[in-house]
């Protein structure tokens, strides 16, 4: 209240101090001999005469709005009104006469035996109850009219007194308003059976209110905590009459429901069979509404050992070593996002300007600078210090690779580019209320009251994000951490360092988009505006691999028909040996060919752009496998066959001078079971990585669903079996199946009832799904377990190589000598040229082979020792390298093939050439300056010209 008196405490008497939860001018007052209050910025006192002083608008401090100097604030005291006077409730029926007609002493002996009565809570008498005193106010400090409140706060008749209704001495009764949650009430003075009136709590520091009031759509505390209290998020369906509160049939938080406190009338909140659940035994909890039940992740340990799916990988911990499992299955890296702070965390230091490293090389403290720091820049009452933060002594920067404290200060003052403050929401004393029971409430630029958590004694700090939903605030290091420590993104939403996966909005560093790798579920950090990804990534290499592709299917098609056409005029068992394995080679050829053709059609006709979204279906599909075998299958067939056809030259070539074998049956077999054994080989190598029973060796990786949110991609189990050991404790086995591994993922979910089970929606990445381009995996590395197989393979290619290359150096020796031994007799000139022919295209079969394999087995054991990661080189062996001599190989192996395609050189060019003639010889006729005779000549020249064209094309 505020007082007149002229002994008054002199200014430097009142120090600025902190009294219930505020910062205060505190005085000396030698009136009263205790403290007393000096008003803010006024020279107005007051002092607090008892602990529920009550107040209106402005009575305390004139320039005080807010009631900031006011204390607690209370109900005032209401009294029984007589007439015009008015009286406290025990004054009532004590035998003194408080009003001037003794209303207060009238009708106070008991005479009737029905009427109700009570003994009096001052004079100890049997009184009766009447209508005006039953109900009635609760004073703090003078007795009731009923020693036993029991007699007076129950069946109240004013239904405006009425604040619920419980069972009291086991039967239903109204209760009145002035005992829920009043001191006097407790186990002594205990009126409900079961005290619900007193079950009352601190919704906020600043109001303290009875449960049932919580979540009722009607805000009875001044800050709106009742309603905006997280329990309020979840509450049921379902309603019932609350014994407390509001009147009607309510719904309750589900927190409520079976927590061994009956909050409805009908007691209906303790039997937890009539309200919808999910789950059985460790995942039984309480929902909204049954349609809403899935199955959930299971916490080996900690509270409630379940986790939504939807809130699993969030960021926050919930589930014991929740954020250990996804930083270990979904590659979460672990965040610097607090700043090294001193003296209470009123300094702040960052790494480069930390004590002890100002010494070393460009970290000296001259390359630091100090600033002062504290949101909003504005004055506040009684706090005079500010954070001191020391930042590199840079100029603007980019900000995205910081978080939490160190992306706040940064931005904050101004030392980001393209970043702004997260800092929006003033610290209002409001806001937040169930948070920082060590929080002072001061006022704010003389205009609004804000808060300042007190760590230390007489340590203010506002380190406080407030949320724009009011009901929570985080720390600095929590904002732009790329969690919603929230619940309503405010904390991350103006920031700037962060990617929002679309489907499930969460965030991964912006360093990690368009980073190569996976770590959105929806692969929108891979597949989006500023990076994409296809099949066949370059518009040349599209080009080069449908050339090559055709090219490829049009000469060995060409190829294999003439064969076939001619295989039965072989009279000679070379002659028939040569072509049947010209035909396997053609035929090898041909499936390559059409391998890329597929490719490119996959790539650009069905997938084109939407590919990179849809390239887990397509590395997963069977058609990817199938291509990828295709493939393996033609390239085999034409290395065998090759081999075979190396070797049956040199062999032949030994007994060229020999009478040549005939063709016969058993000839034939030979030939036929020298095929089907090239074809067996082939196909082994192909299909063996697809068998099912030895998927543990060959299968890359799974898909699991989106869903389940733990992993993303196609994870391997070298990436899968730290996690399960992070799940499950330390595990025996370095190397566990793929049964067994997924098995033991679908243990750490739940499957209840007929709920969808989303671990079994797993699709396996196959030994051909390691690329887009489905080809067979060359590059591995050490932890792969197709290792073996795979340089098993390359070592067999690679000594056929060797054979091929050793065989045609023997047939060129062989022709070279030959060519000497011609060369001093007559007319041998053909015998020379054809020996000089073959001997180039012994050439050409090497230096291609040795282009097509060398390299790549090069390249694929620098891989596997680590030396290189030759993963981005994937399509150009695939596209062009390895399918090469698909083009190449009808050129070597059939001259009539090799002339048509050279005598197509040579057409095209001629026609070219023919209607550039055709067309100059018109434009000069109509030229009226040139005679006939003149262009009689060019056409001559021209004419010439042709001829030179046609004899060079005719050459190539």
């Amino acid at each position: 209240m505020k007082t007149t008196e002229t002994i008054l405490p002199m200014p430097d008497e009142c120090r600025i101090g902190k009294h219930g939860g505020f910062l205060k001018f505190r005085c000396l007052g030698t009136r009263w001999g205790g403290e007393i209050y000096k008003c803010h910025k006024s020279k107005e006192f007051y002092v607090l005469e008892t602990p529920f002083f009550t107040y209106s608008r402005g009575n305390v401090c004139s320039n005080d709005p807010h009631f900031y100097q006011a204390c607690d604030k209370r109900e005032n005291n209401s009294r029984s009104k007589k007439s015009d006077y008015y009286v406290y409730p025990s004054w009532i029926c004590d035998g003194t006469k408080d009003c001037k007609e003794k209303e207060d002493e009238a009708n106070c002996t008991v005479g009737v035996v029905n009427t109700s009565k009570c003994r009096h809570g001052k004079t100890k008498k049997i009184v009766p109850v009447h209508n005006f005193t039953r109900c009635f106010v609760l004073d703090s400090d003078w007795p009731s009219y009923c020693r036993d409140l029991k007699e007076t706060q129950t069946n109240c008749s004013d239904s405006a007194k009425v604040a619920g209704s419980c069972r009291v001495d086991g039967f239903l009764s109204t209760v009145s308003k002035h005992v829920i949650c009043h001191r006097k009430t407790g186990e002594r003075a205990k009126i409900c059976d079961d005290g619900i009136e007193s079950k009352c709590l601190y919704i906020s520091k600043s109001c303290y209110a009875h449960k049932h009031v919580m979540c009722d759509d009607k805000a009875d505390c001044p800050d709106n905590s009742d309603e905006l209290h997280p329990i309020c998020r979840s509450q049921s369906r379902g309603v019932c009459q609350r014994k407390i509160g509001k009147e009607g049939r309510l719904t309750l938080p589900l927190a409520w429901i079976g927590d061994g406190t009956f909050d409805c009338v009908d007691e209906s909140d303790e039997k937890v069979d009539i309200w919808p659940t999910c789950g059985t035994d460790k995942s039984l909890r309480l929902v909204s509404s049954a349609r809403s039940c899935n199955n959930v992740f299971l916490c080996l340990w900690g509270s409630p050992g379940y986790m939504e799916l939807s809130q699993l990988c969030d960021g926050l911990e919930t589930c014991g070593n929740e954020n250990k499992i996804c930083s270990l299955s979904r590659g979460f890296q672990l965040l610097s996002t607090s700043v090294t702070g001193s003296r209470h965390g009123l300094d702040k230091r960052f790494p480069t300007c930390l004590r002890g490293v100002q010494n070393i090389e460009n970290l000296r403290q001259d390359h630091c600078t100090q600033t002062k720091f504290i949101f909003p820049e504005q004055s506040f009452f009684g706090v005079e210090t500010k954070t001191e933060l020391f930042f590199p002594n840079l100029s603007a920067q980019n900000c995205d690779h910081m978080f939490g404290e160190l992306y706040v200060y940064t931005s904050c003052t101004n030392r980001c580019r393209n970043s702004s403050c997260p800092l929006r929401n003033l610290p209002r004393y409001e806001a937040c209320p169930s948070q920082y029971p060590r929080r002072v409430g001061t006022i704010a630029n003389d205009t609004y009251l804000a808060f300042f958590v007190e760590p230390h004694e007489k340590t203010y700090i506002n380190n406080i994000f407030v949320c724009d939903n009011k009901i929570k605030c985080i720390e600095y290091s929590r904002v732009c951490d790329l969690v919603d420590d929230c619940g309503d993104m405010s904390d991350e939403v103006s920031c700037t360092n962060h990617f929002s996966c679309n489907s499930s909005r969460r965030l991964i560093p912006k360093t990690k988009q368009c980073n190569k790798q996976l770590d959105c579920v929806d692969l929108t950090d891979e597949c989006n505006d500023q990076c994409s990804k296809q099949i066949v990534e370059t518009p040349f290499l599209k080009i080069i691999s449908f050339i090559i592709g055709s090219m490829a299917c049009l000469a060995n098609f060409a190829t294999l028909l003439r064969n076939i056409w001619t295989l039965d005029r072989c009279k000679t068992s070379a002659s028939l040996i040569n072509r049947s394995l010209i035909i396997m080679i053609s035929l090898g050829d041909l499936m390559v060919g059409c391998y890329l053709l597929v490719i490119v059609f996959y790539d650009v006709i069905v997938y084109g752009t939407t590919y990179c979204i849809n390239q887990v279906e397509w590395i997963t599909s069977d058609s990817c496998s199938v291509v990828g075998a295709i493939s393996t299958i033609g390239s085999q067939i034409s290395l065998f066959s090759m081999v075979g056809l190396s070797v049956s030259r040199a062999k032949g070539i030994r007994s060229s001078f020999k009478k040549a074998g005939e063709v016969t049956s058993a000839l034939r077999r030979k030939i036929i079971f020298g095929e089907v054994l090239i074809t067996a080989l082939s196909v082994a190598i192909a299909v063996l990585p697809l068998v099912g029973p030895l998927e543990d060796f060959f299968v890359n990786g799974v898909k699991f669903s989106e869903r389940l949110q733990l992993f993303v991609g196609t994870p391997t189990k070298h990436d899968i079996l730290p996690v399960i050991g992070a799940y499950y404790g330390r595990i025996k086995k370095s190397s566990l199946s793929w049964d067994v591994i997924l098995e033991m993922i679908r243990s750490m979910f739940s499957h209840d009832y007929s709920y969808e089970d989303h671990t079994k929606i797993i699709t396996k990445v196959h030994f051909y799904g390691n690329d887009g381009v489905c080809l067979f995996k060359f590059f591995v590395k050490k932890e792969d377990p197709q290792k073996h197989f795979v340089w098993t393979v390359l070592a067999t290619n690679f000594f056929c190589f060797i054979l091929i290359s050793i065989s045609y150096i023997y047939i060129g020796m062989v022709s070279q000598n030959s060519a000497k031994r011609f060369a001093k007799v007559p007319h041998c000139r053909s015998i020379i040229r054809r020996n000089r022919k073959l001997n180039r295209k012994v050439a050409i079969i090497i230096t291609t082979d040795f282009c097509c394999w060398v390299p790549l087995i090069l390249i694929c054991t620098l891989h596997s020792l680590e030396a290189l990661d030759a993963t981005p080189w994937y399509s150009l062996f695939s596209l062009i390298i390895l399918p090469i001599n698909s083009v190449i190989n009808p050129l070597l192996y059939d001259d009539v093939v090799a002339s048509i395609i050279k005598s197509s050189f040579t057409f095209i060019p001629s026609q070219i050439f023919r209607v550039k003639v055709n067309l100059e010889k018109l434009c000069v006729a109509k030229t009226n300056s040139v005679t006939p005779d003149h262009v009689e000549e060019l056409t001559q020249i021209k004419v010439k010209k042709r001829s030179d064209v046609v004899n060079i094309g005719g050459q190539i």
